[in-house]
């Protein structure tokens, strides 16, 4: 018990951290129109824009201009490929479930990872082909 708390009081410290460091990220701000409701971790998050800031080289937040919803994630990079010139957002579907996956800021920016969740999992070993799910680009970027 005492353990747990220890570990919930770093890790939510962790994140404050995270949050409150000064940017020098403010340059790395997308907005894009998502059509279908999407998971972010355990968030839930309706169709509409959304405007996500890299809050350090290891967070972004996810915010609604037109919902009011938003969520932090943690992420991590990884090299941007020819492909990743444009920026976008990359969801993974099973069925009806979108999840974000990845964050491009585009002009050879790294790519943004984010975390599967473990609903993510569970709807992956739940699909019937048991496969990684189809990729799905969200293109209405605004500038």
């Amino acid at each position: 018990m005492k353990r747990n708390l220890i570990t919930g009081i770093l890790t939510t410290l962790t994140l404050l951290l995270l949050i409150s460091v000064p940017s020098t990220y403010a340059q790395a701000t997308i907005e894009v129109t998502v059509p279908f409701n999407f998971m972010i971790g355990k968030a839930e998050m309706p169709a509409g824009t959304y405007t996500i800031n890299r809050l350090s080289s290891s967070a972004i937040e996810i915010k609604g201009s037109t919902t009011k919803k938003s969520a932090v994630s943690i992420v991590w990079s990884e090299g941007a490929s020819a492909s990743d010139s444009d920026a976008k957002l990359v969801f993974n579907r099973y069925g009806d479930s979108y999840f974000l996956s990845q964050v491009t800021r585009g002009s050879g920016a790294n790519v943004m990872q984010l975390p599967t969740s473990k609903l993510e999992q569970e709807q992956r070993i739940a699909s019937t082909s048991g496969a990684s799910g189809q990729k799905v680009v969200a293109a209405r970027l605004q500038k």
